[in-house]
């Protein structure tokens, strides 16, 4: 296995998650750290919902801003990170937000 066969270190579940429930107790840097992480796949879903480039990346901050005032004061998030965002994207996609 080579270096670029490695998972970088916060895109395992465990590591997102870990990421999140910095986030809730106010570590804005492990935010911009999971905003890293899974933002290019939140993107990417967002695209194949909406199918427009602009509309996805408007919906993209939406969905952050609504993580992060949901996480604060939380132990953990309220199922895997990544399962999470992504129903929080389907949502704003749909409509639904």
């Amino acid at each position: 296995m080579t270096m670029t066969d490695a998972e970088s270190p916060a895109t395992r579940e465990e590591d997102l998650d870990a990421l999140l429930v910095r986030a809730a107790s106010g570590d804005c840097d492990a935010f911009v750290a999971f905003y890293d992480a899974t933002s290019p796949r939140i993107y990417a879903i967002l695209l194949s919902l909406t199918g427009v480039a602009t509309k996805a990346e408007r919906l993209l901050e939406g969905i952050y801003v609504e993580a992060w005032e949901r996480m604060r004061g939380r132990n953990a998030p309220p199922c895997p990170g990544m399962q999470w965002m992504s129903a929080i994207a389907h949502r704003h996609a749909s409509g639904r937000a």
